[in-house]
């Protein structure tokens, strides 16, 4: 437990951007891994399927309580009270979380692990269970997706 948490807590964070939701869900993360741990095959690695549950548990929360629109608000209006000398990279990553909070669900859920969480091709494949050439596209056209929105922003 003590050593997923964090990394469990973050992944539940970039995906929902709010603090107490990734709190909640990393818990139910967890809860739902010891329920369900006589489930684990061992055919890839405990982080591995531990990730799975985490991803499943933020896209169906996104799916059934969190409105895209909703979602994009929040993260707009988050950082309000940064220090004036990061006003700039702090409106860089605004910008980069509006950005990818509009991303298509999966295309996000790949950029985030594969990027932000800097899993492999293969983890991320595992953890949603589709193929790696699919991963590959995906991560590919979200960050095609990044790099034109930014490029019109910039």
């Amino acid at each position: 437990f003590r050593r997923h948490q964090v990394k469990i807590h973050d992944l539940c964070y970039k995906m929902l951007r709010n603090y107490d939701d990734a709190k909640d869900l990393a818990q139910e993360t967890f809860l739902k891994a010891y329920r369900k741990i006589n489930k684990f095959a061992g055919r890839s690695k405990f982080s591995t399927w531990l990730y799975r549950i985490a991803v499943n548990n933020c896209l169906n929360f996104i799916k059934k309580q969190r409105p895209t629109e909703e979602l994009f608000e929040e993260i707009t209006s988050s950082g309000k009270d940064d220090p004036v000398q990061k006003y700039k990279s702090k409106k860089f990553r605004e910008m980069i979380k509006r950005t990818v909070a509009k991303l298509p669900e999966v295309q996000r859920a790949v950029f985030t692990l594969r990027t932000l969480e800097d899993l492999s091709y293969q983890e991320v494949s595992e953890i949603l269970r589709k193929p790696v050439s699919t991963i590959k596209v995906n991560h590919h056209l979200a960050v095609k997706n990044l790099r034109n929105y930014l490029r019109q922003k910039i």
